[in-house]
C-alpha cells in the first residue's frame, strides 16, 4: 500500500542484516547515540514489514520505537528513525506528503485505523467585542506583558470588565477565544471558549519553517509566534495536527507540574523538548522574552533543545 516507504527503508538501512525466525530484520540500531546512550554494535535494531502494509521499528538497545500504519501521517518519530537512516530532508518530505494523500484516499472499508476528520465550527466573539486601540487599562496591561495592541487583533468586552480577548483562527474563522483577567484580582484568571482539538496559531506557521514551537497559553505563542496547545496536555487531535506540519516539534513546558506532563508527551512521541536554564524568576516564554528579548530566547531555546530522552529526563529535574 506504500511501496515508496519500503523502498526507501532498504536502500538506508545497513547492509549488514540479517532475518530471524520471528520476521523482524536485524541490524546496528541508528538511534541510541541518538537517545544518550553507547552505538549499537550488535544488531540490536530491528524492522518488521507487516501484511497490512504497516512498517515496526523497534530498538532492543535503547527502546526507541517508531510505527507506520497507511492511513496514517508520517509521525515525527518515524521521520526522525528515516532521518538517523540518512534519508534526505527533500525524501522524507516527499514520504510525508505521499502518507497525507494515501490517508485521503484509503476508504474506511479498508483502513485500519481511521484518521480523524479535522474540523471546527465557526464560533463568535463577545456580541459587544471591540478591538482593543486606546482602552487605557487594555494598553497598560498589554505593555506590561511586552505588547501593543498592534501586535495582535486583542480585543475587549464591557461585559467582560478588565479581560482582554485573544481570538482562536483557524482557516480564516473564529473558532473561539480566551480572556485573560487584567489583574490579580479577577477569578478565574483565564475564561475560555475552547473547542476540543484545536490548536493557537497554528494557521500563522509558515511553510519554509524547519520547526515548530509548541507552548501552553496564548500569550506565548504570539510572543515567538509559536503553537498554543490551550491547556496542558496535547490531544490526539492536535497530535495530528501538529504532526501534519512535517517538521521538527519543538516544546517548551512552563516550570510547574502541568509542564512536566507535556515532557512525558514528548518523550512519548519522540519529540523535542527545551529547557533553557534561565534565571530571576523566569517561568514562561513571555516572562523571557520581556527580560532577554525575542532574538536571544529564540537563540536559548534552540540552544538547549534535547531530542534524546535521556538527557530530558535529566534536564527535567533542574527545570521544574
Amino acid at each position: 500500500m506504500f511501496p515508496e516507504l519500503r523502498q526507501t527503508l532498504e536502500s538506508h538501512l545497513p547492509a549488514k542484516r540479517k532475518k530471524t525466525p520471528s520476521g523482524w530484520t536485524s541490524f546496528n540500531a541508528p538511534c541510541c547515540h541518538h537517545n544518550g546512550e553507547t552505538q549499537d554494535n550488535r544488531g540490536r535494531g530491528g524492522i518488521m514489514y507487516m501484511a497490512d502494509g504497516s512498517v515496526q521499528y523497534h530498538c532492543f538497545n535503547c527502546g526507541f520505537k517508531a510505527n507506520f500504519t497507511p492511513g496514517r501521517y508520517l509521525s515525527n518519530r518515524f521521520r526522525k528513525f528515516l532521518n538517523w537512516l540518512n534519508v534526505s530532508s527533500g525524501d522524507i518530505g516527499k514520504l510525508s506528503m505521499q502518507a497525507m494523500k494515501l490517508a485521503q484516499e484509503i476508504t474506511p472499508e479498508t483502513k485500519f485505523e481511521q484518521v480523524e476528520e479535522i474540523n471546527f465550527q465557526y464560533q463568535p466573539l463577545p456580541k459587544d467585542a471591540v478591538p482593543v486601540t486606546t482602552q487605557s487599562d487594555c494598553v497598560e496591561y498589554l505593555q506590561s506583558r511586552g505588547f501593543t495592541h498592534k501586535d495582535y487583533q486583542f480585543y475587549y468586552s464591557p461585559t467582560m470588565k478588565s479581560r482582554i480577548i485573544v481570538p482562536i483562527v483557524w482557516r480564516n474563522k473564529n473558532i473561539g477565544f480566551v480572556a485573560r483577567g487584567m489583574s490579580k484580582d479577577i477569578r478565574p484568571k483565564y475564561y475560555a471558549q475552547v473547542q476540543p482539538g484545536s490548536l493557537f496559531n497554528l494557521d500563522a506557521q509558515h511553510w519554509s519553517r524547519k520547526f515548530v514551537i509548541l507552548v501552553e497559553g496564548v500569550f506565548d505563542a504570539i510572543m515567538l509566534d509559536a503553537v498554543a496547545i490551550l491547556g496542558s496536555e496535547i490531544s490526539n487531535k492536535q497530535k495530528q495536527q501538529i504532526d501534519a506540519l512535517n517538521r521538527k516539534v519543538i516544546i517548551v513546558p512552563d516550570r510547574d507540574k502541568a509542564g512536566s506532563k507535556l515532557i512525558d508527551q514528548a518523550c512519548d512521541w519522540g519529540w523535542s523538548v527545551s529547557m533553557p536554564p534561565w534565571h530571576d524568576g523566569i517561568k514562561d516564554i513571555n516572562n523571557a522574552c520581556i527580560k532577554y528579548g525575542k532574538i536571544l530566547t529564540v537563540q536559548a531555546i534552540l540552544k538547549y533543545t534535547h531530542d534524546s530522552k535521556t538527557k530530558i529526563k535529566l534536564n527535567e529535574k533542574l527545570w521544574l
